[in-house]
């Protein structure tokens, strides 16, 4: 008897713990979906996220500076690859004349971390070490970037509004 209750409430912590870990799926990250935008005398940035196919999300943003040339734009992909959600990022200059990134070389995250409206992504290759976090908070999206340029840390944070 005593082995039954404590197979019993090993059992009720276990999925206790599964409860509360939020699977990472495409389907739970659809609160990503919208148009999110920040505003400033020096700088417009607006980041989309659509659903597409298969529960894939598709992004685009854009950070532009209103009364000079200069910025910065990007087309994003969230989708499944064998079961990881990855996160593929292409930067491109104001003019799409330039991308940073080479052609066949998108900047790659893997989710390492769900939970109700958060998302964290890890680098993958040359980006091993940075983190890209999304965070819905009510009618507002938070974006946490921690990355490495030239060696040096760079903390991003960006905190966009829903329309």
């Amino acid at each position: 008897m005593k082995n039954g209750l404590w197979l019993l409430a090993l059992s009720g912590i276990v999925v206790a713990a599964n409860a509360a870990a939020s699977p990472c799926s495409l389907s739970a990250l659809h609160w990503m979906k919208g148009a999110w935008h920040d505003r400033s005398a020096t700088m417009q940035v607006e980041e989309r996220w659509a659903i597409g196919p298969d529960d894939r999300l598709l992004g685009s943003s854009w950070l532009l500076h209103p009364g000079r040339a200069g910025g910065v734009l990007e087309a994003e992909t969230i989708m499944s690859d064998a079961g990881t959600i990855t996160l593929r990022i292409r930067h491109f200059d104001d003019t799409l004349a330039q991308a940073r990134e080479d052609k066949d070389a998108p900047m790659v995250f893997l989710a390492s971390s769900c939970a109700e409206n958060e998302v964290v992504f890890d680098g993958q290759g040359d980006r091993a070490g940075e983190h890209i976090t999304y965070r819905r908070e009510g009618d507002r999206m938070r974006f946490i970037g921690d990355f490495i340029h030239q060696g040096k840390p760079i903390h991003v944070e960006e905190t966009f509004t829903g329309e």
